[in-house]
This record gives C-alpha cells, sequence and structure tokens, in this order.
C-alpha cells in the first residue's frame, strides 16, 4: 500500500537553522549506527524530510529490512495486487511485467524460482524479489528502502539495481536507502545522511569519478544542522 503521510514543519526552527538541500532524484544513504535487527528506519526517513523544510503531504512507498508478505496469498498473488489484478492469471509475473513495460523488473521476475509457493515455502531469495518488485511498481515520490540488497546473490543484487535505477530515472523518484555495505551503493548515491546519538543530522554531496572499473574513495562537503533544536 502506498502511504500518504502528513508532515507539520516548525516555522520558528527553519529560520534557525540553515536547512539541508537535497533534490528530486537524487539518491540518498542513511548510515544508521547501532541499529537492531529488522528496526524499522521510517521514523528517520520522514524526521530528516520534515527538516529539510518539506510541507504538506508525502507520497512514499516502504520496504522494511524483513520484507514481509503476505502468508496467505502466493508470491504471485501478492504482486497481482500491486498490478490491480483481482483474478488469477495463467500469464507469468515476467510477461505479465513485460506488459507494464517493465522490462527490468521483468528481469527480476524471471530470477524467482517459483512464483506459485507460500511465504512460507519460499526461499529467502525469492520472497525478498517479489518485495522489491512491489516496491519498484509504484510511481511515488519518495521510495524507502531498508537494507534491499539483503538475501539476494551478486547477479541479483546488479539486476535489482539496474531496475532501481531504471525506476528513479522513469519517474524522478527520490531514493533513501540503509545498508550494512556501503560499497555496494558508492556507485548510485549522491548524499549521505548521518545522525549522531545527540540528535544532530548532517548532510554530505559524494563525488564520485571512476577509471576504469576503480572508484576513488568519497569526497564530501557537509552541511550540518540540530533536528533536537529544531524540533
Amino acid at each position: 500500500m502506498v502511504k500518504i503521510m502528513p508532515i507539520k514543519t516548525d516555522k520558528k526552527a527553519m529560520i534557525s537553522r540553515k536547512a539541508p538541500n537535497f533534490s528530486a532524484g537524487e539518491t540518498l544513504l542513511f548510515e544508521v549506527k547501532n541499529q537492531h535487527h529488522n528496526q524499522s528506519q521510517l521514523k528517520d526517513f520522514i524526521h530528516f524530510i520534515k527538516y529539510c523544510g518539506r510541507r504538506g503531504a508525502i507520497r512514499f512507498k516502504h520496504i522494511e529490512e524483513s520484507a514481509e508478505l503476505l502468508g496467505n496469498l502466493t508470491l504471485k498473488e501478492n504482486l497481482l495486487l500491486d498490478l490491480g489484478q483481482r483474478n488469477h492469471t495463467e500469464l507469468k509475473l515476467c510477461d505479465l511485467l513485460e506488459k507494464e513495460k517493465r522490462p527490468k523488473l521483468a528481469q527480476l521476475a524471471k530470477e524467482i524460482r517459483n512464483e506459485n509457493s507460500y511465504p512460507s515455502q519460499a526461499s529467502l531469495e525469492d520472497k525478498k524479489l517479489i518485495s522489491l518488485i512491489k516496491v519498484l511498481l509504484d510511481k511515488s515520490e519518495y521510495l524507502f528502502l531498508e537494507k534491499p540488497e539483503k538475501n539476494l546473490s551478486s547477479k541479483l543484487q546488479d539486476l535489482f539495481f539496474e531496475a532501481l535505477m531504471a525506476s528513479k530515472e522513469k519517474y524522478n523518484q527520490t531514493i533513501f536507502i540503509t545498508s550494512e555495505h556501503r560499497n555496494l551503493w558508492q556507485k548510485y548515491i549522491d548524499k549521505i545522511v548521518t545522525k549522531s546519538p545527540s540528535g544532530h543530522f548532517k548532510l554530505d554531496d559524494t563525488l564520485q569519478s571512476f577509471e576504469s572499473s576503480n572508484i576513488t574513495p568519497l569526497k564530501i562537503s557537509a552541511d550540518k544542522f540540530n533536528s533536537k533544536k529544531a524540533a
């Protein structure tokens, strides 16, 4: 389900600090310290947007680390809900996604071993693929992805990155990500967000250059603000 959440902005707080700046269509990596297993970062995502001066409701799609599915539906039926199809179809998911003109998602669907299995019977990889396809089908302005690469092989991680960037380009989506493997995202991220235990947020611009297959170390310029003072 797509979530739309109203956000109230503290006008006095906006005057007392310089708001960090990010643009639509960017990919932001949230570096999370001391995160408990399966602890959701949704509040931090929303909190950060609020203190960047975003007003009004936002439209977003969110996937947690656990990427839970409806247990009484097969993997295929879970995805059909997002395709707006209530009735079962004999077409494979990859063919349905091709009809939706989402070839990158169709490539991911081809890697699912048994789309007619139930979540309790399916592998962690197959369940994660379905959950990611569900998110990337959506046209929301924000995608909030928590450890999306988890439980995927290297091959599937590459296919997922291609599908994610295709969706981002198609719909000009802003993507917030948490990950235990920053190096995997180095090629794709535009900015890094960190939050200290004292409540300070820091937004860093990342400058990347590529020579052959080598990635140079990240260079950053910081824009810092205190979320507690802004609250």
